[in-house]
C-alpha cells in the first residue's frame, strides 16, 4: 500500500483496536468487581460462573478485530482506488479537450509519449512539415542502425582516427535532431567539437554519457513504434476508449472490481497518456491485493 492508503488503513486499525480495548478493560474491571464482591461476602459463590463468559468473549473479540482489520485495509484499499480513478477520470477529461477522436493507434496521440520523455517532438514535426510518416521512417531507421551508430563511434575514438570520430559524431548529431532527442543532440554535439579539437581524452572520458543516451533514446522509440504498430487489439477510437474508462469506473462504484480489472488491462494495452497509464496500473494492483485477501 502506498503512503495514504497505509495512514488510512492505521488510522481505522486504530479505531478498532482502540474500540476493543475499552471493551476488554470494561470486562476485566466487571470480572475484578464480582471476585471483589464476592471475597467481601457480598455475593454469593454462583456469582463467580458468570466470570465464565470472560474467556470466550474475549477469544471472540479477537477474532473479530482480525477480521475488522482485514475489512479496515479492504476499504482503505477501495478509498485509494477511487482516488486514483477521480485523478485519471479529470486527466482525461482534459484530454478531451485537447485530442480530437480518432484511432488511438494514430502518431499523433502516440507522439504524446515521445513529448513526455523528453523528446521536442513539435520541434521535429515542425521541421518535418508536420510530415508524420517521415518522422516515423526515421524513427525506424535509427533503430535499425543504432548499434551501428554506437560501434562505429566506438571503433573511431582513436587518436589516429579521430577526426573520422568527428564526422561519425556529426552524422549522428543531425539524425536524432531531426527526431527531437535533444539531450542526445547536445552530447553528440559535444563530441563532435571535441573530437575536431582533438581531445582524445575528453571523448573518452565522456563516451559513457555518450553511449547510455544511445541506449535511452532506442528504448523511447522503441516503444514509441511499438506502440502505433496496427494490432487487432489497439483498433479503438479515443471516444471508444473513454466509455470503456468510464464503464470501468462505474464497475469500481458498485465494486465489481473483476469487471473493473477486465476494463483497464484491455484500456492499458492502448495507452494514450504515460499519467493515466500509471494510475490504471495503479488500480489494478490495488484490485489485485483485494481479490487477494
Amino acid at each position: 500500500m502506498n503512503h495514504i492508503e497505509n495512514r488510512m488503513f492505521e488510522e481505522m486499525k486504530q479505531l478498532i483496536d482502540r474500540s476493543t480495548l475499552i471493551w476488554l478493560t470494561f470486562m476485566t474491571v466487571v470480572s475484578l468487581l464480582t471476585g471483589l464482591l464476592f471475597l467481601l461476602g457480598i455475593l454469593p459463590r454462583i456469582a463467580l460462573w458468570s466470570l465464565l463468559w470472560f474467556l470466550p468473549t474475549a477469544i471472540a473479540l479477537l477474532i473479530a478485530v482480525r477480521h475488522y482489520h482485514k475489512k479496515a485495509k479492504i476499504l482503505a484499499q477501495k478509498q485509494q482506488i477511487s482516488m486514483m480513478a477521480y485523478h485519471a477520470k479529470q486527466v482525461m477529461e482534459q484530454l478531451q479537450q485537447q485530442i480530437p477522436d480518432a484511432l488511438i493507434t494514430d502518431s499523433r496521440i502516440k507522439m504524446r509519449y515521445l513529448a513526455r520523455h523528453g523528446v521536442d517532438i513539435d520541434a521535429a514535426m515542425a521541421r518535418l512539415g508536420q510530415n508524420v510518416e517521415k518522422y516515423n521512417e526515421l524513427a525506424i531507421s535509427f533503430l535499425q542502425n543504432s548499434d551501428k551508430y554506437e560501434d562505429t563511434l566506438y571503433d573511431l575514438m582513436q587518436p589516429n582516427t579521430l577526426m573520422q570520430y568527428a564526422t561519425n559524431a556529426h552524422i549522428l548529431r543531425v539524425k536524432v535532431n531531426e527526431l527531437g532527442l535533444v539531450n542526445l543532440t547536445d552530447t553528440a554535439f559535444f563530441h563532435e567539437i571535441e573530437a575536431y579539437a582533438g581531445c582524445i581524452d575528453v571523448v573518452r572520458s565522456n563516451w559513457k554519457k555518450l553511449s547510455l543516451e544511445l541506449d535511452e533514446a532506442y528504448s523511447i522509440l522503441n516503444e514509441y513504434v511499438k506502440s502505433v504498430g496496427l494490432t487487432d487489439g489497439n483498433h479503438i477510437s479515443f471516444k471508444q476508449w473513454g466509455e470503456q474508462l468510464q464503464e470501468a469506473f462505474q464497475a469500481l462504484e458498485t465494486y465489481d472490481t473483476q469487471k473493473a480489472k477486465t476494463i483497464l488491462n484491455k484500456l492499458i494495452q492502448s495507452p494514450i497518456d504515460s499519467d493515466i497509464t500509471n494510475a490504471l496500473r495503479g488500480i489494478v494492483s490495488n484490485i489485485d491485493e483485494m481479490l487477494a485477501l
